[in-house]
């Protein structure tokens, strides 16, 4: 029972536990923050192959990590609405007639969007991870974001992935109760266990 196989398939199933459970927290919306960094907290844990009990580690780290994962939250929400509003509103030909202004306020929401995504996921593995004021966080996820540009990208491609499949084809929308999260998630928490390292032999993460 303790060969690759089994310990692979164990691994699959935890993750899709995983999803599940971000999946119910983050149901009431605004929950959805704290849901997400409990998420990394399991996984994180589980990249570094020391996991411990799921439910139970889950549900600390949601209820520890509430407020402040929250307060980032709300300001994810209102930030990407904004720019959703704008985005619309060209899509219906506010900029028409501007030329190349239409095409570089589509450029500048995508970017600021896609530049959301990626601090914000840094923040929610931080919360998981440290102790650490909530501005002093967010301070450290903008520096990590540069410090490592290429692999941040990476991890905003790899969290959209599933999200662009369904957008594609909806045969692919029941796949999120099962990996939507979580999966692409682990992925996301081995690439940050490296930085986190690197970022800790240097004492950078105050």
């Amino acid at each position: 029972m303790d060969n690759l196989f089994f310990r692979t398939v164990g691994k699959l199933v935890d993750l899709i536990w995983v999803n599940i459970l971000t999946l119910i927290c983050a149901l009431p919306v605004v929950t959805a923050g704290a849901s997400f960094s409990a998420m990394y907290y399991l996984l994180l844990r589980m990249a570094e192959n020391d996991q411990g009990a799921l439910t139970r580690g889950f549900f600390r780290a949601f209820r520890e990590n509430f407020k402040k994962a929250t307060k980032v939250w709300l300001c994810d929400l209102v930030i990407i609405a904004v720019y959703l509003y704008n985005f619309y509103l060209l899509r219906e030909g506010i900029l028409d007639g501007y030329g190349m202004m239409k095409k570089i306020s589509l450029v500048l929401i995508v970017a600021i969007l896609l530049l959301t995504v990626m601090v914000s996921n840094y923040i929610f593995a931080l919360l998981a991870r440290y102790e650490n004021e909530l501005k002093q966080t967010v301070k450290n996820a903008f520096l990590l974001s540069f410090a490592f540009f290429p692999r941040s990208l990476c991890m905003v491609v790899i969290m959209l992935f599933p999200l662009a499949l369904t957008m594609l084809s909806n045969y692919f929308f029941w796949l999120w109760g099962l990996y939507g999260l979580a999966y692409p998630g682990y992925v996301i928490a081995m690439l940050m266990v490296a930085v986190f390292r690197k970022t800790e032999k240097t004492g950078g993460e105050d």
